[in-house]
């Protein structure tokens, strides 16, 4: 007898051949106070109370989203008002979810997993809490709820809702410092790369981020400048790629993608380590093929002590460790190679008491700072370790607890204890706490002329069909 999950409804088993109900008892619960958020000056910043919706893709992968509640509503609804793409099929016990942002079945054939399927649930101070009812039986009627969706076994792990809540209102917090005049983050680019990755961490989408007293968004912001950045160095161009590929913008006609770096070389894009890392990044993103050379050269670049440098001379440190851990496995190293391995234990060893990690372990005596232990903390999870593990729980915290300790009253992070709001810090910070290690997402870029030529046509193909309208 094949045994079938009902997707849609926690804790009731339904199986093949016969629905058998197994209704599990779960007390109502008050919603929650509702989750703060920072005071920003941007239209992303919610002016209606809302609910946050926490979608887990896999056992280390969030994404979460706030959507303005206003009415009872149901869990259905709310999940749909997030703008993630939602598969969902009719079933003799109601409408069930198959798919949210392409992890799960198609709904044809919602199904197709025997043992994995959306668990859904609220989250209380006591944690996750199953639902008894079907996404579309539940009715939210206040602001602060939390919803939880998690796709995988039944007895899987649910990560608890402290970091995709923080990530939230880090994110509230950048987009609260977007310029009215620009779209940007001050004069900087740098600055909007590293929020357009802490974006693609949360598969958002950089034209919905506007100002609030301006008419420019971030997308806009980033075509009209991001040519002249990418041709600045290979690091330049991966993290461009990286950037490009999760928020699934189009590449512009003078943007630089990190083969042009192979085929314009310089002595400082295969030298130096900081940019080489970056470079293999942002060609993994983008799906192309990392030749064994390049992972070679890496892997000897590798000093004594385990890490890597910046750039010759520098000394190692964690931020790059932590970049080329990522960077080997996303060329297709093991975890338990002899690099990967030595590189943890650099890790290891520029860990503090209170959980987070130095930038160098040379001058451990200047304290962990959440640039260092948002890196750290991807590394790990792409190594396949647990940063709240035994190996690295130490007497007074775990890299989350630390990180998390660091975020402001006003959403954002900062770089060490009492130095306040930290931009950098705070993007940085969004990725590690959703879980998301580089590259985020693997696509081939489309390029601007190409998507407006598609897009154009699909508009002239719908003119047509209703003009054909009897």
């Amino acid at each position: 007898m094949k045994r079938w999950i009902g997707v849609g409804v926690v804790g009731w088993i339904a199986v093949f051949a016969g629905w058998v109900w197994m209704p599990t008892t779960v007390a109502a619960a008050p919603w929650r106070a509702e989750v703060p958020t920072a005071t920003a000056q941007s239209e992303y910043t919610p002016t209606l109370p809302s609910a946050t919706i926490v979608v887990q893709l896999d056992e280390r992968r969030s994404l979460v989203r706030q959507v303005p509640i206003t009415s009872t509503t149901s869990g259905l609804a709310l999940l749909k008002a997030t703008g993630l793409a939602v598969a969902v099929a009719e079933s003799s016990f109601g409408p069930v979810v198959c798919a949210i942002q392409g992890t799960g079945c198609p709904a044809e054939e919602c199904f197709c997993d025997d043992r994995r399927y959306w668990n859904y649930s609220f989250w209380t101070e006591n944690g996750w809490q199953p639902y008894a009812v079907g996404a579309a039986s539940s009715a939210i009627h206040a602001a602060g709820a939390v919803e939880g969706w998690r796709w995988g076994a039944a007895e899987s792990q649910q990560i608890s809702a402290d970091r995709t809540l923080a990530a939230a209102q880090g994110l509230t917090w950048l987009h609260s410092q977007q310029e009215p005049a620009t779209g940007g983050f001050g004069e900087s680019f740098s600055a909007a790369v590293e929020v357009m990755l802490a974006l693609g961490a949360n598969a958002e989408k950089p034209a919905s981020w506007l100002p609030a007293n301006g008419r420019r968004s971030l997308e806009t912001f980033w075509l009209l400048r991001v040519g002249p950045y990418s041709r600045a160095n290979a690091a330049a161009a991966g993290k461009v790629a990286v950037a490009t590929a999760a928020t699934d913008l189009c590449q512009t006609a003078r943007t630089a993608s990190p083969a042009f770096w192979k085929e314009e070389p310089a002595e400082q894009n295969t030298t130096d380590t900081g940019f080489a890392v970056w470079g293999i990044l942002g060609a993994a993103a983008l799906g192309e093929e990392i030749p064994a050379s390049t992972l070679t050269a890496l892997r000897a670049q590798q000093r004594e002590d385990g890490g890597w440098e910046w750039q010759a001379d520098f000394g190692s440190d964690t931020n790059t460790t932590s970049l080329a851990i990522q960077a080997l496995i996303a060329g297709g190293e093991s975890p338990a190679s002899t690099s990967i391995t030595s590189a943890l234990d650099f890790l290891a060893g520029a860990q503090t008491s209170e959980g987070g990690f130095v930038y160098d372990p040379r001058t451990i005596q200047y304290g962990a700072d959440g640039n260092s232990t948002a890196y750290a903390i991807q590394a790990l999870l792409a190594a396949g370790e647990d940063p709240e593990g035994e190996r690295w729980a130490r007497p007074d915290g775990t890299p989350f607890q630390f990180l998390l300790g660091l975020q402001q009253a006003d959403g954002a992070f900062a770089w060490q204890p009492g130095t306040g709001s930290n931009l950098l810090t705070t993007a940085q910070a969004v990725a590690a706490l959703l879980g998301q290690t580089y590259p985020f997402v693997v696509q081939p870029l489309e390029s601007c002329a190409d998507r407006r030529t598609r897009l154009m046509g699909k508009e002239t193909m719908g003119k047509e069909t209703i003009s054909a309208q009897p």
